[in-house]
């Protein structure tokens, strides 16, 4: 009769094969920034990313949720607005990363980062589109703040992209007050 052993826990497995661990690497970007600029644009970036989060979320609650006469073309509005926001999330949290900073990620985390508040309440389209306007320039105020940390530190890659984020939420603002013009 052949013996067997018996299989070791998992959590040993893991400590036996680096494969299974889970761990943050140390990462230096070395693409010409100091270390403090990194973490800067990095946390700046976080605000931006939280924001962004809390507002693609809104967005698509609209999206949703809009009735009335207005109803068609808000829900388009609000669908081409919180795609654009999807892709922006993800280039943002991917900009971080490049810094070698890890990315925020999680609702509870946003929730402290973010300016943009919670508001899952019956509202008309017009309370919509002002809860939305606002909220967008909340998030131009974020990115203005993370465009002056950027510059400060030279970093004109971060620095490119929050102006195209900036035009943006700019038009996302213009386009929504056209609505409750």
């Amino acid at each position: 009769m052949a013996t067997t052993t018996a299989s070791k826990p998992i959590a040993d497995s893991a400590k036996d094969n680096p494969a299974l661990t889970a761990r943050q690497p140390d990462f230096a970007p070395g693409t010409g920034l100091s270390k403090a600029a990194y973490t800067a644009v990095a946390e700046s970036l976080g605000a931006v990313l939280a924001d962004s989060y809390q507002l693609f979320i809104k967005t698509q609650g609209v999206h949703w949720n809009v009735a009335g006469a207005s109803f068609y073309g808000l829900h388009k509005l609000t669908q081409e607005q919180y795609e654009d926001l999807y892709a922006a999330i993800d280039v943002v949290a991917e900009r971080i990363r490049a810094l070698g900073h890890k990315a925020p990620a999680s609702y509870t985390t946003y929730g402290e980062l973010s300016r943009i508040r919670d508001e899952d309440k019956p509202l008309d389209a017009g309370q919509m589109v002002s809860m939305l306007t606002r909220d967008n320039g909340l998030v131009c105020e974020s990115l203005r703040q993370a465009l002056e940390i950027a510059d400060e530190h030279k970093d004109v890659v971060t620095a490119d992209m929050l102006t195209a984020r900036l035009a943006r939420h700019e038009q996302n603002v213009w386009m929504l007050r056209m609505h409750i013009a």
